[in-house]
């Protein structure tokens, strides 16, 4: 990375270097051939919510699972929204988790240097079309939630009963 993309990203500024923190986004994930992950978020760093721009993941097989990951380099004051996108080879998307935008926000203290690790879940809610005239099973199963959303692991979905969204 040259000088002038990690002053562009906020690494640092003037003669003054920010202490940067390496962020790793790993998340489980079967695509179909010629599909990748991609995360994009609110920051630079991230695409700006521009897609074309986001960090696209890389897959790793650890045993029966297909682990996406990728890392960035951002200041340990760091803070940004974002979520993960199905693209395809040129990165238009095919696919799009649900729910709210995802939150990163580094704890106060992180020395630079330092790595943090996200282990993220691909999110989908009762809101997908397919679920729409399982209002009344989502009320029944969330009846104290707000959000009424679910996850979707190795083909499976599962319930988290009573959740509260944030």
């Amino acid at each position: 990375m040259s000088l002038k993309e990690m002053a562009n990203l906020g690494l640092f500024s003037g003669t003054k270097t920010a202490k940067s923190v390496n962020v790793s986004f790993r998340l489980p994930y079967y695509t179909q051939w010629g599909q990748s992950l991609l995360v994009c978020g609110s920051e630079r760093v991230l695409g700006s919510w521009d897609v074309k721009k986001g960090l696209l993941l890389s897959p790793v097989h650890q045993g029966e699972e297909l682990i996406w990951g990728g890392s960035i380099s951002v200041p340990s004051e760091f803070s940004g929204e974002y979520s993960y996108y199905v693209v395809d080879d040129k990165k238009s998307v095919l696919r799009r988790e649900m729910g709210k935008k995802r939150k990163l926000v580094l704890p106060e203290g992180i020395n630079g240097g330092e790595h943090v690790e996200l282990h993220d879940l691909w999110q989908v809610t009762l809101c997908a079309p397919f679920f729409h005239s399982f209002s009344c099973f989502a009320n029944w199963c969330f009846p104290y939630s707000s959000c009424k959303k679910f996850f979707f692991f190795k083909g499976f979905f599962l319930f988290p009963l009573f959740w509260k969204c944030m």
